[in-house]
């Protein structure tokens, strides 16, 4: 199979290996579909592809340009990631401002690099201010004519690129527009809305779907050592997303997983007020590091339980088997129609936090629904 590299995807890669072989390939790609089903990997495999000493064809993962690409270290490959910069300290001049913004923002940038070539499947979640400026975007202009150093072409990845603002979307688009004969761009994203029709338009589309939760099982056995039964267990909460699997086995996932678990248990608690008080410590988490995807990711999976408990009983099938006895008693307080309606509030409210709705206003209006639902049971 193409790019063993890849997990899952199958169609996917083979698409893209025929186009190869066939000298079919587009000058731009736009990777796209959920967090966690590869679209950075599958960016890195298809530069090595197109610059492999031994193809262009299946990267051989050995030649000098395989193991420089695999590092993001290859003159002829470019990867643009969003970044910000922290404000400066008071007192500093404006031009001392300006050069401290433009180091942090290297700095960050170089971290969030560092952070994919060692994995690009790893868990990666942006800061809400992490952004594509057009001085990016006019990098890679400048870039982009001239002749490759080592590789048959020049490979600009630009990864998250719904992260780009306007000024960097229009100047992305005359790249598009006028291509070099030896680059190729390629766009990836989890959030197809957040980029222009017309740039949309001029990509080559390729769609990754979410996984089956066997072959997450399979990799986190075989490529992250993880042991079999809590391969399992991950597998079954991770949505088809491999890096939320290996978020909700770190430091973080847990912490984030007995936050959730408290929210719920605050929604069908006897004290309500007490939600508002996990909201505004939720939100106050969030300031520092995004939490509220995950968090609605993890309500979900419990809301998930709730149904298997109610339709079921099926205790093997739980995915948070050491929250049973605690999932038990709320099941006594809720309905059946009303876990249904719930997974499709949470649902509704993920989409609301992609849109850049308010977390605060987001987890509020979640949490009151819910509450509310519970109390028209009762």
């Amino acid at each position: 199979m193409a790019f063993d590299h890849i997990i899952g995807q199958e169609i996917q890669r083979q698409r893209l290996m025929d186009a190869l072989r066939q000298g079919r390939l587009a000058h731009a790609y736009l990777l796209y579909g959920p967090s966690g089903t590869g679209v950075e990997a599958l960016a890195i495999e298809l530069a090595k592809a197109v610059n492999c000493a031994q193809g262009p064809g299946e990267p051989c993962q050995k030649c000098p340009s395989c193991r420089k690409i695999q590092t993001l270290q290859h003159p002829d490959l470019h990867v643009f990631l969003p970044s910000s910069s922290t404000k400066a300290a008071k007192g500093e001049n404006k031009k001392s401002e300006v050069e401290g913004r433009s180091d942090a923002r290297l700095e960050r940038r170089l971290a969030l690099i560092e952070s994919l070539a060692k994995d690009p499947y790893a868990p990666f979640i942006f800061n809400k201010n992490d952004y594509l400026s057009v001085d990016d975007i006019r990098g890679l202009r400048q870039n982009a004519y001239v002749k490759p150093f080592e590789g048959r072409r020049k490979v600009v990845i630009i990864a998250a690129a719904d992260r780009m603002n306007v000024a960097a979307s229009n100047a992305l688009l005359k790249t598009l527009e006028e291509p070099p004969g030896e680059l190729m761009l390629i766009l990836t994203t989890h959030r197809m809305h957040g980029l222009l029709p017309t740039i949309i338009s001029r990509c080559q589309p390729v769609h990754l779907g979410r996984l089956p939760e066997s072959v997450i099982q399979e990799a986190l056995i075989t490529r992250y050592q993880t042991d079999p039964d809590t391969a399992s267990a991950m597998a079954r909460q991770s949505d088809g997303s491999l890096n939320q699997a290996l978020q909700a086995m770190s430091e973080e996932g847990t912490a984030i997983r007995k936050e959730a678990f408290s929210l719920l248990e605050g929604i069908h608690g006897d004290h309500p007020l007490q939600i508002f008080e996990m909201v505004d410590h939720l939100t106050a988490m969030h300031r520092k590091t995004p939490v509220v995807e995950p968090l609605l990711d993890a309500l979900l999976s419990y809301y998930r339980d709730l149904f298997i408990l109610t339709a079921s009983s099926k205790e093997t099938m739980v995915i948070h088997i050491d929250r049973l006895d605690a999932m038990k008693d709320i099941i006594r307080k809720i309905t059946m129609e009303q876990i249904e309606v719930g997974i499709q509030d949470i649902e509704e409210i993920k989409q609301s936090i992609i849109k850049n709705v308010h977390p605060q206003l987001a987890l509020t209006v979640l949490a009151l629904r819910l509450r509310g639902r519970r109390a028209q049971a009762a």
